[in-house]
């Protein structure tokens, strides 16, 4: 039975390899096109904690709000703004994609 390597020896093994990092970079991005929000957060290196209190919510909400199957445009805004992105939304269909204009309504 092979003798088990440490995975930051082997990751550095990989990562010497010519062309390497640009392939993980490529891998990586190509991943986080299609992640869930927890993942998103994640990615962006916050905490639960440091979310809830940028969106002025509990930790437990944000939590509520990853799992949930259904979530409102608006509260999905200010998740991704809370991050420090923008939120785009688009619809596609087989001749075209469409980005939507979803800007926050304002009250008169």
């Amino acid at each position: 039975m092979p003798k088990a390597k440490h995975f930051n020896l082997l990751r550095d093994q990989v990562m010497a390899r010519p062309g390497a990092a640009k392939r993980v970079a490529a891998l990586r991005d190509e991943l986080l096109a299609e992640v869930g929000l927890y993942e998103l957060r994640r990615s962006r290196e916050v905490s639960q904690a440091a979310l809830a209190e940028a969106l002025h919510i509990s930790q437990g909400a944000v939590s509520k709000f990853e799992h949930s199957d259904d979530v409102r445009l608006s509260t999905l805004r200010q998740y991704v703004e809370a991050l420090g992105g923008r939120l785009e939304v688009s619809a596609r269909f087989d001749d075209r994609t469409v980005n939507l204009d979803i800007k926050p309504r304002t009250v008169a």
